[in-house]
């Protein structure tokens, strides 16, 4: 199996690679912004037993070098068996309230960046004719809020552009997965305060790749974001306004 990984250095995204690299089976295909740090993760994947495995560099707010290094991929190393997207970086809220050429190059690597990689994604599964996609959301989009608004629109986009993704795919053979992680203990969340809510990117690696085997549509993980989201779309607009979450 072909495995395309863009963000391929994110902890979320190096932990699925790993968690696929046990079975030995799978080739790789690595794109992110950083050499260093995918060579690093394509030695530990050829420690876990990967052999075939290729970086690619990809400069994420370019979509010239999107389409490009896209091609590339396809022309060098034939069909894609499963694409995740996962590049992606936390919002400074405070910085994007006032600096609004950071706010435009956040929302472009983490929602624009996305939504173009996805559609190529899925343009390739319907030339080949099969395919999975795994999209990294976040339960951030499920409802603006003052903390992170500028994050959780652009987690917004790329979960309403999955959806629409899903309803416009007629092929059986093509399966389209939303991941809505909570909080997870990565580098990008280090400054944040750590809780009991804060859980492990191996442990929603595993989540992952139990949703690819069994054909899951939209994931939250842990489960149990499904329902405390649940409860926080379910609040009155002028309720919400008070409560300081």
């Amino acid at each position: 199996m072909h495995i395309l990984i863009f963000g391929a250095t994110s902890a979320i995204a190096h932990s699925i690679a790993k968690e696929y690299a046990i079975d030995n089976l799978h080739t790789y295909t690595l794109i992110g912004r950083s050499e260093s740090r995918l060579n690093a993760c394509k030695q530990e994947l050829q420690a876990y037993g990967a052999v075939d495995i290729q970086i690619m560099l990809l400069d994420f707010s370019s979509i010239e070098d999107i389409q490009k290094v896209f091609n590339r991929c396809i022309q060098q190393r034939g069909n894609i068996d499963m694409a995740l997207v996962a590049q992606g970086s936390l919002t400074n809220q405070d910085k994007a309230k006032s600096d609004m050429s950071y706010l435009a190059d956040e929302f472009s690597l983490n929602a624009l960046s996305h939504i173009i990689i996805s559609q190529l994604i899925v343009n390739q599964f319907n030339l080949q004719g099969f395919g999975i996609l795994v999209g990294i959301g976040s339960v951030a989009g499920e409802r603006g809020r003052k903390g992170n608004y500028a994050y959780g629109a652009a987690k917004s986009a790329v979960s309403t552009f999955l959806s629409g993704l899903r309803h416009a795919n007629k092929n059986e053979k093509i399966h389209i997965l939303t991941v809505k992680p909570g909080f997870v203990s990565t580098p990008m969340t280090s400054e944040l305060p750590q809780s009991f809510l804060f859980v492990s990117p191996e442990l929603v690696a595993k989540e992952i790749k139990r949703g690819v085997e069994q054909g899951i549509e939209h994931m939250y993980v842990p489960t149990f974001w499904r329902f405390i989201m649940m409860i926080i779309r379910s609040i009155p607009e002028a309720l919400f306004k008070k409560l300081n979450i």
